[in-house]
């Protein structure tokens, strides 16, 4: 029997239905449309929505639908979570975001990773909980204590993947991760943090890097916990102290963010906020952002004013961090540089003046501005007033796989 040719049936389309076909999708089904192939590529125009882009939720707590907005044009289109349940984002990476909602009979917290363009959607294991008023607000502090910050490797299946989260109630970080020995479906306690003698950082954080889970605890400390591990069991990698905070002050409130460059280089961005212990006549003579760089052969933290030259770190959602390399990601973002909003600093700066939204710190010259050109800043302040509950967001990196 005469083997059968593969047929190529989708550059025989007429480009007039193709074109049609694109009119009817939304953003993430244009992106796919035009992945098929050139001839579909052609066919329609990619949305005008250059990366990065920024996630907001609708309503506090958990919400029913998300504003997914270009942070270069301000274009945007709405994003309703998988599965009919509203959710809370609580992390970001390659393409994927973490979703937690609360399942109300019996009640507990459903947390999943999901890729907003394709749809592919991964579970992670369940979790007991307790909230005790279906409020907004009050789902929002008890989901802020349960699940602080979700940290997870990229490209994940449901037969392999590896993600940990911080639990400020607890002071703990669990994990869990499938094709590994221990894939028995549950959350495996990594580490409880000690309590602080004071009042240090009410948040942690934790961030994911060639196949490690680092932390930060209420101490400045930072542990690494390998996953490729049978039973991984965090040793300490780094102790952290901002040189330019005495260390009486009690920093109590979130200013601390983990990032790696492309080098692999561990990075510490700080920043000001208000109730960090530092009186207001103080505060004006310290620096309201700082980027410090870990060099292991020396155990020592030095400020830098480069992330190699080719990246910039992408800081939201208070314990959220991305590194982000501007050449492949969008043009739109510089080099060595930190793009920030939903962070305290964020309401320092904004006192006495309109601006929400974006701001980008830029490591050389050590000052802060708005990432935009001069002659557009009205229409950029005006559009981003709109209906946007910027404290909220969360950074994006669209991606395929």
């Amino acid at each position: 029997m005469e083997a059968q040719q593969e047929v190529d049936w989708s550059s025989g389309l007429p480009g007039d239905l193709l074109n049609y076909i694109g009119t009817l999708l939304a953003v993430p089904g244009r992106i796919c449309f035009r992945a098929v192939c050139r001839t579909w590529r052609a066919a329609i125009e990619y949305p005008a929505m250059p990366t990065p882009w920024a996630v907001i939720p609708r309503t506090e707590g958990c919400s029913d639908s998300f504003t997914v907005l270009s942070a270069p044009t301000l274009n945007s289109f709405q994003w309703t979570p998988p599965g009919g349940l509203p959710a809370r984002c609580v992390g970001s990476n390659a393409g994927w975001l973490a979703l937690v909602t609360v399942v109300p009979e019996p009640k507990h917290i459903r947390i999943y990773l999901v890729n907003p363009i394709t749809g592919a959607r991964v579970d992670l294991p369940p979790t007991p909980c307790w909230i005790p008023d279906s409020s907004p607000a009050v789902v929002e502090r008890e989901l802020d204590l349960i699940v602080q910050k979700l940290a997870f490797a990229p490209r994940p299946s449901a037969s392999a993947h590896a993600a940990a989260f911080a639990s400020l109630g607890g002071r703990t970080v669990f994990y869990a991760r499938a094709g590994i020995n221990d894939d028995d479906g549950i959350w495996r306690l990594l580490s409880e943090i000690p309590k602080a003698e004071r009042a240090v950082r009410r948040e942690l954080d934790v961030a994911y890097h060639g196949g490690k889970f680092y932390y930060m605890d209420t101490h400045g400390q930072v542990w690494v916990a390998d996953m490729a591990a049978q039973c991984p069991a965090p040793v300490p990698f780094a102790s952290f102290a901002c040189p330019d905070l005495p260390r009486q002050v009690a920093h109590r409130r979130r200013g601390y963010h983990l990032a790696f460059s492309g080098d692999g280089g561990l990075h510490v961005v700080w920043s000001t906020s208000e109730g960090d212990g530092v009186s207001s006549s103080n505060r004006y003579h310290r620096p309201a952002m700082l980027v410090m760089r870990y060099d292991e052969a020396s155990a020592s933290w030095a400020a830098t004013a480069s992330v190699g030259g080719d990246r910039a770190f992408l800081i939201g959602d208070r314990s959220q961090s991305l590194s982000v390399p501007v050449r492949i990601a969008s043009p739109w973002l510089r080099a060595d540089a930190v793009y920030f909003t939903n962070i305290p600093l964020c309401g320092l700066l904004a006192l006495g003046g309109d601006w929400r939204g974006v701001w980008v710190f830029h490591l050389a010259a050590g000052v802060i501005t708005f990432p935009t050109e001069d002659h557009h800043k009205d229409l950029v302040l005006n559009e981003l007033e709109l209906d946007q509950d910027w404290p909220k967001s969360v950074w994006f990196m669209p991606c395929m796989t």
